[in-house]
C-alpha cells in the first residue's frame, strides 16, 4: 500500500554513502584469532614463530619450525552488550562456535646445505586456515521518546523527494500536517536491536626459510572469505491515540566474498634472548556481492476501521569491490632465564586509504567519506610465557586504536581486551587452552536524530589440539 511504500522508499535514500563506508572499515578492521596459544599471548607473534598463526602475522615465523605440525582449534565466543537509550538501559547476549584455525606445517633441512652456513639450513611449507575477524554482536536500544520520531527521517526525505508527498504515510492530504505526531504531540516507544554475525578467514599458502639461525624470512598468499549478515529490527509504539498503532521495520543485509592478499616477513636474531620481526601486508582486494532486503508492517487506524499494511522488497546492488589498506607489523621478543618470554608488537595501519568500487555504479561519495571520517591507528599487542616442565603459562593483552578522526561519534571506538592461558606438552602430543576478552564502547544512531551508546565485551574460550611429528 502506499502508506508502506513511501517509508521504503526513503529508507533506500537512507542508504548513504557513510553507511557503505562503514563497509569498508568492517572489513579491515581484524583481531586475530588463530591458534589458542597466539591467542592467549594476545596476538603478539610478529617476532615469535613456530605456530601456525604465523602464516596469517608474520610468515617468517614459520622457519622457525624444527619438526612437522598439525593443529586445529575450536572456539566458544560470547557477547554481552548493554545499550544506554533515552535514559534507558538494555541487555543482549549473543553465543557461536567456531573453528577459528587448522592447517599442517612441513619443515625440512636444505640437504643442499649440510656442511656449510651459506643459504637457507631449513624450509617449512604451510597451509591452512586462520580466522581472522569473527562477527558476533547483538545489541538492543530501548526508550520512550517524547521528542523525535523515525518517521521525522523519514519526512525529511520525503520533503527532498518530493514526489512522495501524497502518501499518507506521513502526510495527510486532507490536513495541514505532516504526521499524526505534528498534531497529536510526541510520544512513542522505541525498539532497535541490530545482530550481526559471520567472520573473515584465510585460507593460506605460505613459507619460511631459516639462514643459520640468524635470519628467518617468509611470504603468504591469502585468500580470505567473508560471510557477514546484518539484521537491523526497528519497532515504534505511539503511547498516544493517533492513527498509526505501531511500525515494525526490519533489515537484512549478507555480504559474500573472497579477497586476495600477500604478506612478506622477516625476523632478525641479533642475540640469542631477542628476536626482532617485521611484516608487510599488501592492500586485500575483495570481491564482494550483496543480498539486501526489507520487510515492513504498520497497524493504521483508517475512517472505515483498521488495517495492517505491509511490505517486502528484495533489491539489487550491483558486485563491487573493496580494497582495504595496506598493513605494518613490527615486533620485538625477549627470552627471561631461558624459561619465560615477553613479546610486544605494534601494528600501523592507515584506514582513509581504503577504496571501493565498482563497474556498474560510482562510489566518489562513500570514497570521500573514507578519506574524511578514517585515519591512520597505532595499536599494540603483549604476551608473555612462562615455561615450567610440561606446562605453559601464558598471559597477554592488546589495544587496537580508534580508526575514526577526531568529531566522529565514534572517535573513541578503541578496542582494548586481555588474555590468558595454559599448555600441555607430552611428546608430540600438544593441548593449549586460551580465553580472551575484548572490550569496545561505541555510539549507535536508530535513526539521526537520537543517539544510543553500547558497551560491548566479547569472550572468547579457545582450545586447541595439535601434533608434532
Amino acid at each position: 500500500m502506499k502508506r508502506i511504500a513511501i517509508i521504503i522508499l526513503a529508507l533506500i535514500a537512507q542508504q548513504s554513502m557513510a553507511q557503505i563506508a562503514d563497509d569498508a572499515l568492517m572489513l579491515s578492521r581484524y583481531t586475530y584469532d588463530g591458534t589458542a596459544r597466539v591467542t592467549a599471548m594476545g596476538g603478539a607473534f610478529t617476532a615469535l614463530g613456530g605456530d601456525l598463526t604465523s602464516a596469517s602475522l608474520n610468515p617468517a615465523g614459520l622457519g622457525l619450525y624444527r619438526s612437522n605440525d598439525f593443529s586445529f582449534s575450536i572456539s566458544g565466543n560470547m557477547n554481552r552488550t548493554d545499550g544506554t537509550y533515552l535514559g534507558n538501559s538494555n541487555n543482549t547476549h549473543h553465543y557461536r562456535t567456531i573453528m577459528p584455525s587448522f592447517g599442517v606445517a612441513l619443515s625440512a633441512p636444505n640437504i643442499w646445505n649440510m656442511d656449510n652456513n651459506e643459504g637457507p639450513k631449513s624450509y617449512t611449507f604451510a597451509i591452512g586456515y586462520n580466522q581472522i575477524h569473527t562477527f558476533n554482536r547483538s545489541f538492543g536500544l530501548v526508550g520512550n521518546n517524547n521528542n523525535t520520531s523515525f518517521l521525522d527521517m523519514v519526512l525529511d526525505d520525503v520533503n527532498y523527494y518530493g514526489i512522495f508527498a501524497d502518501t499518507d504515510v506521513v502526510y495527510e492530504l486532507n490536513s495541514n500536517y505532516t504526521h499524526d505526531y505534528l498534531e497529536q504531540g510526541y510520544g512513542a516507544t522505541q525498539e532497535a536491536y541490530l545482530t550481526e554475525t559471520g567472520g573473515i578467514g584465510e585460507y593460506y599458502i605460505s613459507g619460511g626459510a631459516n639462514f643459520n639461525d640468524k635470519v628467518y624470512v617468509g611470504g603468504t598468499l591469502g585468500i580470505q572469505s567473508v560471510y557477514y549478515s546484518r539484521t537491523f529490527n526497528y519497532t515504534e509504539t505511539p503511547t498516544n491515540e493517533i492513527a498509526l498503532n505501531y511500525f515494525d521495520y526490519q533489515e537484512n543485509i549478507t555480504t559474500r566474498g573472497v579477497g586476495l592478499n600477500a604478506k612478506i616477513g622477516f625476523i632478525y636474531v641479533p642475540v640469542y634472548w631477542s628476536k626482532i620481526g617485521i611484516s608487510l601486508h599488501t592492500p586485500t582486494s575483495f570481491q564482494l556481492t550483496d543480498d539486501w532486503s526489507e520487510d515492513l508492517s504498520a497497524s493504521i487506524d483508517y475512517n472505515d476501521g483498521p488495517a495492517t499494511n505491509s511490505w517486502s522488497e528484495e533489491y539489487y546492488v550491483p558486485e563491487y569491490e573493496i580494497l582495504s589498506p595496506m598493513r605494518l607489523q613490527a615486533g620485538v621478543s625477549f627470552l627471561v632465564m631461558r624459561t619465560a618470554l615477553v613479546s610486544l608488537d605494534y601494528e600501523f595501519v592507515d584506514y582513509s586509504t581504503a577504496q571501493i568500487s565498482s563497474e556498474e555504479a560510482t562510489f566518489n561519495d562513500a570514497n570521500n567519506d573514507i578519506s574524511n571520517f578514517y585515519e591512520p591507528t597505532h595499536s599494540f599487542r603483549l604476551g608473555m610465557e612462562y615455561k615450567w616442565n610440561m606446562m605453559a603459562f601464558r598471559a597477554g593483552g592488546f589495544y587496537y586504536d580508534s580508526p575514526h578522526q577526531s568529531g566522529y561519534p565514534n572517535v573513541n571506538n578503541n578496542r582494548l581486551g586481555y588474555t590468558a592461558g595454559i599448555g600441555i606438552r607430552s611428546g608430540s602430543f600438544y593441548f593449549d587452552m586460551a580465553y580472551s576478552q575484548m572490550n569496545e564502547d561505541f555510539k549507535y544512531s536508530p535513526y539521526y536524530y537520537e543517539q544510543g551508546e553500547v558497551e560491548s565485551k566479547s569472550t572468547r574460550i579457545l582450545g586447541t589440539i595439535g601434533f608434532r611429528f
